[in-house]
């Protein structure tokens, strides 16, 4: 009972006053680390004001009154959570707050955009827009997902980053950018639906079997623009050591098995991203006066310069060209309104990623203006961020309406949204792991990849002697599994039962045999691969040492984490299709937050919040503990007075009110 009438109060309170009323005065002085700006926070700061005077020329036309500025407790945790994807921790927090320099906020954003926390956060969008997935069937992802990270990493400007992807050929472990056209293996025409509406805000899927129904594009010119990257394959058949083994197994010469392993060996250097000369034609049933069915497409754009195909040229690279071109408008509004919506919960397009014609932006000269501002900025995203940080649009109070659909949004403020499943996992990782945004997850192995890069420079003499110890190595391990059954059988029966001297007898039995049948080469190869695993697993950080190495922020998991996995109960994007993630509440959610594993990892005597509120003597200075490292703010008068009793019982009284303001929207919302 105790638990759900503290509970209940403090959402009652935490939930309805969705702005901190606190005006809580800090003594401390403290300095925040600045990055070095690029370009001068002046030039920015214009930028900004006419963001604003913009804004507010929508204000008078649309009598529209404006939310009052946020408090600095507000702000704090709204510009963590936008720019690096988790709340501050106490110590960030406390060193804000404390501050009395009145240009804490712009150095503020300028730390964060400059943080690697910024590149967690980062990537996560990327990965929802780009269906990045850990577990690519054909290749390694992990160097893909490191080259999208390093872009962020390095700021690379975005239509540099775009004409890389659509550029990109070879293997992934030479070139990570080669992963966006290896994620869609086999499905050419697919992965031009998805490029567009990824980075032209333009859906044509429709368009593929028929001229678009709500839309003005024809199926003749959904295949036109397809044609620049048909030619884009990414299975290597005409490989010459693919075309050697095709000879070998032709002509009978060398053992089946040892071909077999070979082919294994060899995999991964069958899929590659290359261009080559393939030529899209028109469905057999193809049913418009325009052309005829199966006659052959050649490359135009749907909008903005045609352009010309010399012979010889990459279409592609025209392609990605003719795309990324500040002549081209489509692709800077595109991005320009998606970092907007990021920033302030809505796009001044909406939807974001469907342009139908006609549509108009809820306000035409800000729209204007931001796309100018991005080309000028040369596709600068985080200078384009500052610029949007910076204003009193974004530094206002939230607004909590529901928007209907095709209704215009005026921003008096940002958006009343409820945190990402990764902003929620991130931010209660940053209660209990320090500093949380350098902890990396499990070093990968590339798996069957991951000799992939010297395969390339060997000969086929050595393949094959590779393949002979291997195919080897694997009739051994078969005949282990068939003599070792019974032994299996009766050494699980032993541990069921706790038998120790039956368990201690049969696993000496199971090894005798493993290393009789294996021989020292099979030995050998186990031996290596266990330490592989056992290194990759390792993390000899001190400050993590006695922490699961699952608990790392959502960049460094799976992408995306298995089912089951508290982002995928809160709504992460199965990265199937294009951002696909959700924010519906349900009961597997209320249940984790109740008594799931994370929850106790909270209270551990290691963890962040436990330290903190080790340091604090008085029960009232335990209480300012939790509620600035969970809230990002100190407790009203009122809240003290509902806590009071629960402070005072110990840690038993701390554990509950933990619990509920991990409860309440206050926390679960970003405002």
């Amino acid at each position: 009972m105790r638990m759900t009438r503290i509970a209940l109060c403090l959402a009652m309170l935490c939930g309805i006053v969705l702005n901190d009323p606190t005006g809580s005065s800090w003594a401390a002085e403290t300095k925040l680390s600045v990055s070095v700006a690029s370009i001068p926070f002046a030039q920015i700061q214009r930028a900004s004001r006419r963001v604003d005077e913009l804004v507010e020329a929508g204000y008078a036309k649309h009598r529209i009154q404006p939310n009052s500025p946020a408090t600095d407790e507000v702000f704090l945790r709204r510009i963590y959570l936008n720019v690096i994807g988790r709340i501050p921790s106490h110590g960030e927090a406390q060193e804000f707050l404390s501050s009395k320099q009145a240009d804490k906020r712009a150095r503020l954003i300028d730390t964060l955009l400059d943080s690697e926390g910024y590149v967690s956060h980062q990537f996560n969008y990327f990965a929802d827009l780009l269906r990045i997935q850990s577990r690519m069937r054909y290749a390694p992802a992990q160097p893909y997902i490191e080259f999208v990270k390093q872009s962020v990493r390095d700021n690379k400007p975005f239509d540099v980053f775009v004409r890389e992807l659509i550029t990109a050929e070879g293997y992934t472990w030479d070139n990570g950018a080669a992963g966006y056209y290896l994620r869609d293996t086999g499905m050419p025409l697919d992965h031009m639906s998805n490029t567009a509406q990824v980075f032209l805000g333009t859906q044509l899927v429709c368009a593929q079997c028929h001229n678009h129904p709500y839309d003005s594009w024809t199926q003749r010119e959904y295949f036109e623009l397809a044609a620049f990257s048909y030619g884009v394959e990414t299975r290597d058949r005409r490989s010459p050591k693919s075309m050697e083994l095709s000879r070998m197994r032709r002509s009978g010469d060398v053992d089946r098995e040892v071909l077999r392993a070979a082919g294994q060996i060899l995999q991964p250097l069958a899929y590659r991203a290359h261009e080559t000369d393939r030529r899209l034609t028109l469905p057999h049933d193809y049913q418009y006066d325009d052309a005829k069915p199966k006659s052959p497409v050649q490359p135009s754009t749907i909008f903005g310069d045609d352009v010309k195909v010399p012979a010889g040229a990459s279409r592609k690279e025209i392609y990605a060209n003719w795309m990324t071109s500040p002549k081209n408008p489509r692709f800077t509004t595109v991005i320009a309104n998606r970092l907007w919506k990021r920033a302030l919960g809505v796009g001044l397009i909406e939807p974001v990623d469907d342009f139908k014609d006609g549509i108009e932006p809820s306000n035409p000269a800000l729209m204007k203006y931001l796309v100018g501002q991005l080309t000028d900025l040369k596709y600068d995203v985080k200078q384009y961020f500052r610029i949007i940080y910076n204003t009193k649009t974004y530094q206002r109070q939230v607004s909590d309406a529901e928007l209907e659909d095709g209704e215009s949004y005026h921003f008096p403020g940002p958006v009343l949204v409820r945190m990402t499943a990764e902003q929620l996992w991130d931010s209660l990782l940053t209660l209990v792991i320090q500093d949380v945004d350098e902890r990396k997850g499990l070093t990968r192995d590339y798996g069957r990849y991951a000799n992939g890069a010297e395969l390339v420079d060997k000969d086929m003499k050595e393949i094959l002697a590779m393949a002979e110890q291997s195919s080897k190595v694997r009739v051994r391990q078969m005949e282990f599994y068939q003599q070792s059954q019974d032994l299996q059988k009766q050494l699980r029966v032993a541990t069921r039962t706790n038998d120790r001297v039956a368990v201690a007898k049969f696993r000496k039995e199971v090894n005798d045999l493993r290393a009789k049948v294996l021989g020292p080469e099979g030995m050998a190869m186990m031996a290596k691969q266990r330490e592989q695993a056992r290194q990759s697993a390792r993390d000899t950080d001190p400050r993590w040492a006695r922490f699961s190495r699952d608990l790392v922020r959502a960049s460094e998991t799976e992408s995306p984490a298995r089912p089951g996995h508290f982002l995928r109960q809160f709504g992460q994007s199965d990265r199937e299709t294009i951002e696909n993630a959700n924010t519906e509440a349900n009961v597997p959610q209320i249940l984790t937050l109740l008594n799931g594993p994370i929850f106790s990892q909270l209270l551990h005597s290691s963890s962040m919040l436990t330290k903190n509120l080790n340091s604090a003597e008085e029960p009232g200075e335990k209480l300012d503990v939790v509620f600035i490292s969970i809230l990002g703010r100190r407790p009203t008068e009122r809240e003290r007075e509902l806590t009071r009793a629960e402070i005072e019982n110990g840690p038993r009284g701390i554990a509950d009110v933990v619990w509920a303001l991990l409860n309440t929207r206050q926390f679960m919302f970003v405002q």
